[in-house]
């Protein structure tokens, strides 16, 4: 089984800036729990989510790099 952390670019943006699993899941209207599956791949994290927590919290970075994983999973699906 993997160990795979994921969206490690958005976990490494919310380090840097002192975000946690808590503010974002305040923005997002969600529980801490919720998040924090949504985060570790548990539950799915839908587009609207992430530009959610992007322009509420990293404006300035790119959407792509910080899910990654999230962009490339919609890609394989279409």
């Amino acid at each position: 089984m993997s160990s795979k952390i994921m969206f490690s670019n958005l976990r490494a943006e919310m380090a840097r800036e002192n975000i946690t699993i808590q503010d974002i899941a305040k923005v997002l209207n969600r529980s801490r729990e919720t998040v924090s599956s949504k985060l570790s791949g548990k539950s799915v994290l839908n587009l609207d989510e992430a530009f959610k927590i992007n322009d509420t919290f990293f404006p300035k970075s790119d959407l792509r790099t910080l899910f990654s994983e999230l962009i490339v999973k919609n890609e394989k699906s279409a």
